[in-house]
């Protein structure tokens, strides 16, 4: 249970909005502590609140806007590892079936949850003698207590603010019609609004720009036919891209691999993951 993969920050900031919509081959366990804020997942709105513990999976698009001062504590860890943790018994990767939950928790239930997080990050594992023993014990008492909590939890109902109701049908059909050659003329005339109401309204309800969305969908959309064994201008294609060597730069830009790259790595990873699971 050794060298186990994954990534624990406690983050301050002034001010925190995310840059741009955000994607990883991880999942993400999130616990704010500080409001308030908000947090795009699945094409839905959610609070983001202190006292509540949220779990983002791998490959969903989300950004965080924070209102003020923020803080939380932000665990990345892999499928990969969540399977080395796992026992017949005890198996972490069940709580890793949606893209997205969130859970209330009480006083007790946070104050519990964050002393597990300080004693993860209290026992990093700096290379001595038993340092990565320490920290993989902290770190599976940190899922042991939250996975139950996790697996019993769902999305919640999200914000349905007059803007976002407004913008759904819109990334209803964004979402539906990928392939499509998709402009900002285009979606306006489609719901007969105009150009600049478009933007402004989808801007309002989400944080990020029409144009960003697509993107941001088409790389994500290209990375699970990737994942599939689907070729490397065959995903282009079905992602929406026109021109493959356009397609190229982009996933290169938004992921940091080349989508050749990115599917080798992949099926690397997930040999491994298969040869994890048949052991136990």
């Amino acid at each position: 249970m050794t060298n186990v993969e994954f990534h624990l920050q406690l983050n301050h900031n002034e001010t925190w909005s995310m840059s741009r919509l955000h994607f990883h081959d991880h999942f993400e366990l999130l616990l704010p502590l500080t409001s308030p804020g908000n947090i795009f997942v699945n094409d839905q709105v959610y609070p983001l609140r202190r006292g509540t513990l949220y779990l983002i999976g791998e490959n969903t698009l989300h950004r965080t806007i924070a209102t003020g001062f923020h803080a939380r504590y932000v665990l990345h860890i892999s499928r990969k590892a969540l399977a080395q943790l796992s026992t017949p018994q005890t198996d972490f990767t069940k709580v890793a079936q949606d893209s997205f939950r969130r859970v209330s928790l009480n006083v007790e239930q946070m104050t519990e949850i964050i002393e597990l997080f300080q004693a993860v990050e209290r026992n990093k594992n700096d290379g001595s003698f038993g340092s990565d023993i320490h920290q993989t014990i902290a770190l599976l008492n940190l899922l042991i207590r939250v996975a139950p909590t996790l697996n019993a939890a769902t999305a919640g109902e999200p914000i349905r603010n007059k803007d976002f109701l407004r913008v759904v049908p819109i990334l209803d059909y964004i979402r539906d019609n990928l392939t499509e050659p998709l402009t900002l003329d285009q979606i306006a005339a489609r719901f007969f609004i105009s150009k600049h109401y478009l933007c402004r309204i989808f801007k309002s309800a989400t944080g990020f720009s029409v144009m960003e969305y697509i993107i941001y969908s088409r790389v994500l959309k290209a990375r699970q036919l990737l994942q599939e064994g689907v070729s490397v201008q065959q995903a282009g294609e079905l992602a929406g891209f026109s021109d493959n060597s356009h397609f190229i730069r982009t996933f290169g830009h938004l992921t940091g691999l080349t989508p050749g790259r990115y599917a080798k790595e992949y099926q690397s990873s997930d040999q491994i993951l298969l040869k994890e699971n048949l052991r136990r």
